[in-house]
């Protein structure tokens, strides 16, 4: 069994499944001798019962081979967009709900340590770290904590290119090897377990069905009351929930999404900046100016120049 079917069938955990899910979209960078990253989407339809999961893999330096340690994970939640007209998988259609591109996935993240990077640090400290004082490798099934899944989000969705994009990766990198640590030493117990409830199908699609009524309403302001309200769900496990699963908080993200749209109605569709405000639900639009600029560093007006 290859290392991608290794996590997926710990994920999907009932046989016969795995023949739903076809591999999409890959990405392979990092920086040789230091680290890898691996990123392989695959369709994955809303009610395949998939769990989000993490797998650890230690091996400590020996006089055959030098220390070694490999992240795996496997997340649900996220949508691909195959559409060649969008930029790093981003809709350009998403605003318009009328998008045919766009694909249910479970994304499979593999991150290797190269021996360049672990040489920098004390060998028989990093052992313990992991592996208490047995000195022997081994693997281990975690639960991706709310830290970890934020910072895979980012890593998923980071705006760069090239060297800076390997900086960013190696950067958070490093991150979810700190949060991997902490589940080993019990530093963190509260964010060791993350959002429990998520671990249930049912609760993970009632807040992707949350996120697709704000993208529903991005004209028309919904309270966290009415959406909890919409999705059958207590308000505190939506906004946790939400922000687990998006790395936001339900408003934030709300947010970004509107200042999006609003971006493509005033550079691509030619609309002004008062029709603007009023599509997206402002009645100031020195509110929607502010708003605007706070998303994206620029006024609506210096936008269109």
């Amino acid at each position: 069994m290859n290392q991608e079917n290794d996590i997926l069938s710990l994920a999907i955990q009932e046989e016969g499944f795995s023949d739903e899910m076809s591999l999409i979209s890959e990405l392979k960078t990092g920086t040789p001798g230091f680290f890898n990253f691996h990123l392989q989407r695959y369709s994955c339809p809303v009610t395949l019962p998939v769990e989000d999961i993490g797998i650890v893999y230690f091996q400590p330096e020996s006089k055959n081979a030098p220390a070694s340690i490999e992240l795996r994970y496997c997340l649900t939640g996220n949508e691909y967009c195959n559409n060649p007209a969008c930029k790093n998988a981003d809709c350009i259609m998403a605003e318009k709900g009328a998008c045919v591109h766009k694909t249910p996935v479970a994304d499979v993240i593999s991150i290797s340590f190269q021996p360049g990077m672990l040489h920098a640090y004390d060998q028989e400290e990093l052992t313990t770290i992991f592996n208490g004082k047995n000195g022997q490798a081994f693997s281990k099934t975690i639960s991706p904590s709310t830290k970890s899944k934020l910072t895979l989000e980012q890593m998923i969705h980071n705006p760069y290119e090239g060297l800076l994009k390997n900086i960013f990766l190696q950067s958070k990198a490093m991150e979810l090897l700190i949060y991997s640590s902490d589940q080993f030493i019990k530093n963190d117990p509260e964010e060791r377990f993350g959002c429990r409830f998520l671990t249930h199908l049912e609760d993970r699609q009632k807040i992707v069905q949350a996120k697709d009524i704000l993208l529903e309403h991005l004209d028309s302001p919904i309270t966290i009351k009415e959406l909890a309200r919409k999705v059958a769900m207590n308000e505190c496990y939506l906004k946790k929930g939400f922000k687990a699963m998006f790395g936001a908080t339900v408003y934030d993200y709300f947010q970004k999404e509107r200042m999006e749209r609003a971006k493509v109605l005033l550079y691509e569709n030619g609309y002004t900046v008062s029709e603007v405000a009023v599509k997206m639900g402002y009645s100031c639009i020195s509110h929607f100016s502010t708003a605007f600029k706070k998303h994206t560093g620029l006024k609506p007006c210096e936008l269109l120049r």
